[in-house]
């Protein structure tokens, strides 16, 4: 009889093991006011974590802990004053295990105490390169790099010290150092500055000193160039001389020249002929003697656009601007150009929240703030220009517009005889010898 065999599986379930994998203080480092943390990771998560303090000479001070760590094993420890576990200067030991671990199987770093702060004691040694001194003109830029002896080093931080140049800089992260040397800063013989460039990283700190010479720029003096013997020049080649062309030869220095250009203007047939026959000139202007005046608006506008669409393009995109500024250098302006008043911003003096004929009351009443005024913004026509304002423009009479009791006559307001209240009363009262006489009261 065959009986049935069970096989019993027991599953054993064991707990997992967490490893301290790093660990380093909160931050750089702790003075003894502070209190100190110890940060860092396990590999299992939810372990409790320890971190042993022990002296320089190996003898236990204290323990840091945290009860708990989180689920992805990131720890911090609870804070502790630092005053409790340093008390003299020295290289200190912290190691840091967790509660399957022993302290001997932690992960241990080094910290330094000097006396008034803990910081980690790093591995390493910061040495910058040695910088050689240099030599510049004015004007011209002065580029380098610096470096530390340890190429794996990074997240250095670079600076000038002990009273670098006037405009010298160095880049913080890179170590770049620039600086363009301005025309007072050399001499022909040369000015030397001396001055530190420091890197630093953690409590590590070291510095180079350099002396950088600037001199004025060499200017090469012109040289003699040979000269050749003047030749005579063949009598039948004569070679005709420029000219100051003058009036043309058309022109009555008796007549307007004005009319000139008038007709050049106006006639067809007359502008034919002097193109045809004075082409030695410019222009007319220049046959008769007058200067030509700037055409607005200027020959590349079409007076079916809007003018402002030009401004707008010339203060939107530099290659229109850069064609304007080229091609049309006698205009004062692109608003010229257009033919439009260029729109000047409030000056800067203006308080956007003062009404504006504060400023031009001022500027009329007080003779010191009208010369400060014109003294140092001449650019703007007047004070209401300069604040916004639109200039009051006084109205003057019209002509043959005169007063009460005045006439226009002959060009003049002339007075008029106006008759007299009680004239009338006044003779009757004289001829009769009496106002109380009957026929002066019948006047009256």
């Amino acid at each position: 009889m065959l009986l049935p065999v069970f096989s019993l599986v027991v599953m054993m379930i064991f707990p997992a093991y967490g490893a301290v994998e790093s660990v380093s203080l909160e931050k750089s480092f702790y003075t003894d006011e502070e209190l100190m943390v110890f940060v860092g990771t396990e590999d299992s998560g939810k372990k409790s974590v320890f971190v042993i303090i022990r002296g320089p000479g190996g003898d236990f001070i204290g323990m840091f802990s945290d009860p708990a760590s989180d689920n992805d094993g990131a720890f911090s420890t609870i804070a502790r004053p630092v005053e409790n576990y340093f008390t003299s200067s020295g290289t200190y030991n912290a190691t840091a295990f967790t509660d399957d671990q022993k302290e001997e199987d932690g992960l241990t770093i080094f910290l330094q105490y000097d006396g008034t702060k803990v910081s980690e004691k790093e591995d390493f040694v910061l040495t910058l390169k040695s910088i050689p001194d240099k030599t510049i003109t004015e004007g011209k830029t002065l580029s380098f790099t610096v470096g530390v002896t340890d190429s794996s080093l990074d997240k250095l931080t670079f600076s000038l010290d002990k009273n670098p140049p006037s405009g010298a800089s160095i880049e913080s992260s890179t170590g770049k150092f620039i600086w363009t040397p301005s025309a007072s800063q050399g001499n022909s013989v040369g000015i030397q500055y001396n001055f530190d460039i420091v890197v630093e990283k953690g409590a590590q700190k070291d510095s180079e000193s350099i002396t950088i010479t600037v001199k004025d720029p060499v200017v090469d003096q012109p040289k003699d160039e040979p000269k050749d013997e003047p030749k005579d020049e063949p009598k039948d080649e004569p070679k005709d001389e420029p000219k100051d062309l003058g009036l043309a030869s058309f022109v009555d220095p008796k007549k307007d020249p004005q009319s000139y250009v008038d007709r050049y203007n106006n006639e067809p047939k007359y502008k034919e002929w002097f193109d045809e026959n004075f082409p030695e000139y410019d222009s007319i202007y220049e046959a008769v003697g007058l200067e030509e005046p700037l055409v607005i608006p200027a020959p590349f506008v079409d007076e079916s656009k809007d003018p402002q669409s030009y401004v707008d393009r010339y203060n939107n995109e530099p290659k229109y601007k850069e064609w304007f500024d080229e091609n049309f250098p006698e205009y004062d302006s692109i608003y010229q150009a257009v033919g439009l008043k260029e729109v000047k911003e409030i000056a800067p003096f203006v308080d956007p929240s003062q009404d504006p004929q504060y400023y031009v009351d001022r500027y009329n009443n007080e003779p010191k703030y009208k010369e400060w005024f014109d003294e140092n913004f001449p650019e703007y026509d007047s004070i209401y220009e300069a604040v916004g304002l639109e200039e009051e423009v006084e109205e003057e009479p019209e002509f043959g517009e005169c007063g009460p009791g005045t006439e226009f006559i002959d060009g003049k307001c002339e007075l008029i005889d106006q008759p007299k209240e009680g004239g009338g009363c006044l003779i009757a009262t004289a001829a009769y010898g009496s106002e109380m006489a009957p026929q002066v009261q019948f006047l009256r």
